[in-house]
Parts: structure tokens; sequence; C-alpha cells
């Protein structure tokens, strides 16, 4: 280094050296004087998204050489973060040089274009660190450089036109990443920039998604017991009438997406659907669905409709009362929120088109709605004909009709009632299938050793509640534990999170924050909600998450809405969300951060980019 050094103050200092460069065939020999790195050694770098790398290129004067050995590349986020060193890459060979520098080593004359592959595209603005150093051959060599080069990845999803006003050749792509994506907001983006007609397909295929989430699984067991109650049933008939009941379900997401369109956010559906006063009449009708399951009663249509719609059984069995009971299901069975259907109520607000409003959600109803038509269809050749065994049947349907009420009641009642009310349950139906019996009372022995383990594990869970327990798989948890003293100020530390409940003690934490200067995590969250659950279990505990998380020192905070109360509505009003699961980021300001809502369930891996791309950067 320190004959480098000396080398290069030499030659600055000396004006005689110039002559070195008088060669009529060496366009630096025109220029009479030594070229800066830049211009020596010119580097870019660009986005290949096709082959899932990134190109750089670097173009020499004349006799002017780059160093194999002394090549590095980083690829860093807007905020310094590190996203690739390339640790693993590979340079191609060059020439092989005697430098008086370094030795033998191996060099690039005049053009050198390099391919660094990664693993996954970063979804966000990104620069390419790069390092380097060359020499003019026989004349000096360049101190190291370090070039900031700008580079955009740019996802099919969010092109919405490309550079030339053409539609974009891989926009099928962006089509199923939209679907795929647990970005609410980046489904409303997408829908904003098609045509009705691919709005319509994409809401088609949503719902189609929709289908298979834990929310809307309780339909399942209340179509069969629809399905059930047929004397003769067919597949034609299983169409029919699981066509009947999506058509009824369609009914509450088309005035949904009326109400969204005329009034907006302001309306949010899903807590008033969560009122006591809805869920208890909800529960009722269930119950009374399940009594006509038992046949303590038949439960009708008025005459005049009666007389149209023929059929038998609970509802009448009949196109009227399948409807019925699908308009109740898209009501109160599934209440969850997942990022696409957040993201068609945001984009619908956005519209104010009523029309629009109306379609967009009946195609997401009718794609929500296939699978069971196929479930209906098929699953009627299953069902056993009439006869001693379709009475088995229906019973078992209709406690499965107590269940779902007793899982709407949950909402607005103690969780150790609803333990108790789930055992009692379970109990009563083990000693309707036999479990008191007598062993010579004609009963298989599989029938009397379900009914036995029914009737025992049912008790376990009534004693377990009469305890203070609260969770079926572990009932008798509590028992001999100390009741937990409950927090006087709504506030209260569980795990990485601090969870509140009420206005003031929301209010107290986010200022406190403010005053930190610390970002906010704001997680709505409620018992009912099952894919609250499912993110607080798998995304929201996910060591990699709060290790990010901790990296900025978010304070993380979980507001818990269960109660349906006037303080919870007016809390969700203030904050403008749609529906839960809702994760709210907030700088250390106290302002929210735009377009970073997470609405609905999404995976360790999907959070993570979403806190690169969306929320890291605004910090």
């Amino acid at each position: 280094m320190m004959r480098f050094s000396i080398l290069l103050l030499v030659l600055l200092a000396a004006n005689p050296a110039m002559a070195l460069f008088d060669r009529g065939d060496n366009p630096l020999s025109r220029q009479q004087e030594i070229p800066p790195a830049q211009e020596a050694m010119k580097v870019d770098a660009r986005a290949d998204t096709d082959t899932q790398s990134v190109r750089v290129t670097f173009r020499m004067l004349d006799d002017v050489y780059v160093y194999q050995h002394n090549l590095a590349f980083r690829l860093l986020d807007e905020s310094g973060n590190v996203l690739n060193d390339f640790a693993d890459f590979e340079p191609p060979e060059g020439r092989e040089l005697r430098d008086e520098f370094f030795g033998r080593v191996e060099v690039f004359f005049d053009e050198l274009e390099l391919s660094l592959p990664m693993d996954s595209v970063p979804l966000t603005e990104t620069v390419l660190e790069v390092q380097y150093q060359g020499c003019l051959k026989d004349v000096l060599c360049y101190p190291p450089q370090r070039a900031e080069l700008p580079v955009s990845f740019v996802e099919a999803a969010d092109l919405a036109m490309a550079g030339d006003g053409t539609q974009p050749p891989d926009r099928d792509r962006g089509f199923l990443a939209t679907l795929g994506s647990g970005d609410a907001g980046a489904f409303s983006r997408w829908v904003e920039d098609s045509s009705l007609l691919m709005v319509a397909a994409l809401f088609f295929l949503g719902g189609v998604l929709l289908a298979f989430t834990p929310c809307v699984f309780p339909m399942v067991p209340i179509l069969s017991g629809i399905l059930a109650g047929q004397s003769r049933p067919t597949a034609l008939r299983g169409f029919t009438l699981s066509s009947a009941y999506v058509l009824g379900m369609a009914i509450p997401y088309t005035v949904a997406g009326l109400l969204v369109a005329a009034f907006g956010a302001r309306v949010n559906l899903q807590f008033w659907l969560q009122q006591p006063a809805a869920i208890i009449t909800s529960s009722v009708i269930f119950i009374l669905l399940a009594l006509a399951m038992f046949g303590l009663f038949n439960l009708q249509l008025p005459a005049a409709l009666r007389n149209r719609l023929s059929g038998s059984g609970p509802g009448g069995g009949s196109l009227g009362g399948s409807a019925v009971l699908g308009a109740i299901s898209g009501l109160v069975v599934s209440p969850c929120v997942t990022p696409i259907l957040a993201g068609a109520l945001i984009y619908v607000a956005g519209s104010g088109d009523m029309a629009v409003g109306a379609m967009t959600l009946f195609t997401l109803a009718l794609g929500m709605g296939t699978p069971l038509i196929a479930y209906g269809t098929g699953g009627s050749h299953l069902l056993p004909r009439a006869g001693p065994w379709m009475e088995q049947i229906k019973r078992f349907f209709g406690v499965v009709m107590l269940g779902v009420a007793i899982w709407l009641l949950d909402r607005i009642i103690p969780d150790s009632l609803t333990l108790g009310l789930y055992g009692m349950l379970i109990a009563v139906y083990g000693i309707q299938l036999g479990a008191l019996e007598p062993a010579a009372a004609g009963l298989s022995r599989l029938r009397r050793g379900v009914a036995l383990v029914l009737a025992l594990y049912g008790g376990v869970m009534v004693v377990g509640a009469a305890g203070g327990g609260t969770d079926p798989l572990q009932p008798l948890e509590r028992l001999g534990e100390r009741p937990a003293a409950e927090s006087t100020n709504g506030i209260e530390e569980s795990g990485a999170f601090v969870t509140v409940r009420g206005s003031d003690s929301l209010e107290s934490v986010m200022e406190e924050a403010r005053r930190d200067g610390r970002p906010v995590l704001l997680d709505f969250f409620a018992e009912w909600c099952v894919s609250c659950h499912v993110l607080e279990e798998n995304t929201l505990s996910d060591e990699r998450v709060l290790s990010a998380m901790e990296e900025r020192d978010f304070l993380l905070v979980r507001a818990d809405v269960t109660r349906i109360t006037r303080e919870n509505q007016s809390i969700m009003s203030r904050y403008e969300v749609l529906g839960l699961p809702s994760l709210l980021f907030f700088t250390g300001e106290g302002e929210e951060i735009p377009d970073s809502r997470v609405l609905g369930e999404v995976g360790p891996e999907g959070f993570l980019e979403h806190l690169d791309r969306r929320v890291f950067r605004a910090l």
C-alpha cells in the first residue's frame, strides 16, 4: 500500500509523466490527462425479474482493467439493511496478468457483465453497493471504489401499465399473486386498475378461497343438516337445495356491498352483526332448528309458499327454507375478515358505486358457495336413505346446530360458561346414544363405547368449567389454581404484547408510546374471531417476527374488543377498523403509516415481507 501511495503522488505531481500516454492508437492520448476512476470504469446495475437476479455491467476505457479479486456486492434496502451480500457468488474467469502491485492476478478489460442470482425478489426499492478497484495498465492503480446504484424490483401485481403504455405481459401472474396476497390494500389497489369483468373473476376466485377458511367451516354441517332432512336424497335435489342455500347466503353480502358503497368504511358491518341482539336471535334460530332435527316439531313455511316449494324436513326442507338458512349463515356464521374480504370492502367503499358494490360482493358470495354446492350435490349420495339410520343422522346434526348456537353465544358470555355448555351438550348426547343403557340392551359395543367416552368427557368439561376452565382440550387445567388478579386499569402484560381493554387504557398506552417516540403495532383482537387466534399462534408469536419488531423498538399492543359494548364499538369506529383481525402500524410520532394495515390472516413470511416493504421504510 505504501508503494501504491508513493507512486500515485509522484504521478499526480509530475506533469512530464503524461508523455507516457502519447500513443496515437490510445484514446487517452488525445485527452493528455488521466481520467478519473468514475470515467475510466463505469458501472451500472438493473433488476432482471425474469431470471430473479441483478445484472451488473462494467465498461472500461482502453488499457483500463478491473481486478477480479476486489469485486464485492451488497443489496440494501432504503434504510441501509442488508438484504443480500452475495457471499456465494463466484465471478467468471478473467485474463491472467502480472500486476506490478498485486502480482499474478485475474483482471477484466473492455466490458464485464455479471449476473447476481437471488433466492427471492425483494418487494421494495433497493440499492446495490458495488466495491471494485482497477488500474490503468503500466501507469497507475486507482484507489478502491464504491458505487451505490438504485435497483428497482417491481412485482407484476404492482404494475398498472408498462413503460410504453401497454398492459404488462405478466399480468396473469399479478392476478394469481393478488389472490394469494395477505395484503388487503394490495388486493384493493389491483382491482382498481382492472376491468369490471376481471374484477368479477377475481372476486369469484377469491370467494372460492374464502370457502376453505376456518370461519366458513360451520356452514358445512348446516348444509348437511338440510340435506339430511330429505327422505329421498338425490344429486339433483342436493344441487337444488345447496344452490338455494348459497343464493340465500349471497343476500347479506349483496346488501353489505350496497351499504358500504353508499356509506363507506363508516359502516362496520362485522361489528353490528356481533351485537347481543343479533347473536341471541341467531342462536335461538339454530336452537329451534336443532329441536326440529330431534323431531319435537316441524318447522314449515307459510302455506302459500309451502304449496309452491315442495320438500320436507327442517325449515320445510324446501328451497325457501334453505335460502333462509343461507341468509342467516351469511350474516352470523362467517364473521372473520380475511384479506380478500377486507380488500373487497376497501375497494367497494372507495368506488362509491352501489351497483358495483352489490355486484362484486354478490360474486364473492357465489365463489364462496361454489364448493358448498359441489358438496351438496355429491354429498347427498353419502347420506343414508330413510330409516333408523336417518333418525340418528338427524339427531347428530341437531347436536351440531346446538354447538353452532353455543359458538355464537361464546361472543357475549364468559368462556367458562361456554365450556360448561359444550360439556352438557356432549354429555347429554353421549347419554342419548346409550351410555347409561345396560350391556344387554342390544347396543353394539362400539356405539356404547363411543357413548360412554362422550358422556365422561362432557362431564369432565362441566367440572372444569365449574373450576374456571376455558379450554375444551384441557378442561381441568385451572383446577386448584388461584384465580389471577384482574387488572384494575385495563392494561396487562401477555407475552410480548401489552393487552388493553377499554378506550382509556388504549389511549394511555398510545400516549406513552408517543412520549417515548416508540413505533406501535396495534392488534385488534377478539376471542370469537377464529382468524385472530390463527394469526396470534402462527405469526405474532413467531420468533423471527418478534425479533424484527424488537430491533425497531416496536411497542406491541393488543386491543381486546371481545365484549360487544358501545365503548369497543367507538374504538373500532375511531380507528376505522373494518373487521377482525386488523393490525395497524404507527410511527413514533403517533401517526398511522399509510397503506400498512394487515387485515385477516397472513403467515410469518408474508408478514415479514410486509414489514420490510410497507412499514420499516416509513420509519
